[in-house]
């Protein structure tokens, strides 16, 4: 019985997987509002009968997609170590940014389509709202803050240079590697670090 539930469990898995590549490609040709549901299915070699089997509508399968790629970032970016946002030391700041790119990489066409093309509206703002966050709770563990930093325009201030830089990087075509992008943002960020040590700060 176990081994028919597994069974089970792998073949619904493998028809999400299925489904969510054929709609990420399908969202590299065109809009979303375009994209049909027998088209996804026909991309992934299902039948539309499964595709409901699995999702009520095609907005949900979106919403999905959206979810996974969004929610790995965020564990990213929340699994910051505490030490790391309070004394910015560089070797544990670039390991996260590392992370971050990999991710990025890993999901290139995802961010392509996210930041480049406007096949699913707002889909930048839900990306700028994740970090958001997630800044959030990852700022809000330290234990020493500057008193005059406004700390909502700081995170959007990373948040804007993140994003200028993952864009630069896709519309490049990537070819600069992950290292050396991580490196040039471990050194951009780092020289604002100074706002998470209020000895350094001179007004």
């Amino acid at each position: 019985m176990t081994k028919v539930v597994h069974e089970s469990d792998a073949r619904t898995a493998r028809s999400r997987s299925q489904l969510k590549s054929a709609l990420l490609e399908l969202l590299g040709e065109k809009p979303f509002s375009q994209i049909r549901t027998k088209e996804i299915a026909g991309r992934a070699r299902i039948h539309r009968v499964t595709f409901y089997d699995h999702y009520a509508a095609k907005e949900d399968l979106l919403e999905e997609l959206i979810d996974d790629v969004l929610t790995e970032y965020a564990d990213i970016i929340e699994s910051t170590p505490s030490n790391l946002i309070a004394q910015w030391p560089p070797m544990l700041l670039v390991k996260t940014i590392r992370q971050s790119i990999r991710h990025i990489g890993k999901h290139a066409e995802f961010y392509r389509i996210l930041l480049l093309t406007n096949g699913v509206p707002d889909l930048t703002n839900r990306l700028h709202d994740q970090m958001s966050r997630s800044l959030h709770v990852s700022l809000g563990r330290m234990s020493t803050k500057h008193a005059d930093i406004d700390y909502d325009l700081f995170i959007d201030w990373i948040i804007g240079g993140a994003i200028a830089i993952y864009k630069h990087w896709l519309q490049s075509g990537m070819k600069q590697t992950e290292e050396d992008i991580a490196k040039q943002m471990l050194r951009i960020t780092l020289a604002a670090g100074q706002v998470f040590n209020p000895r350094r700060v001179i007004l």
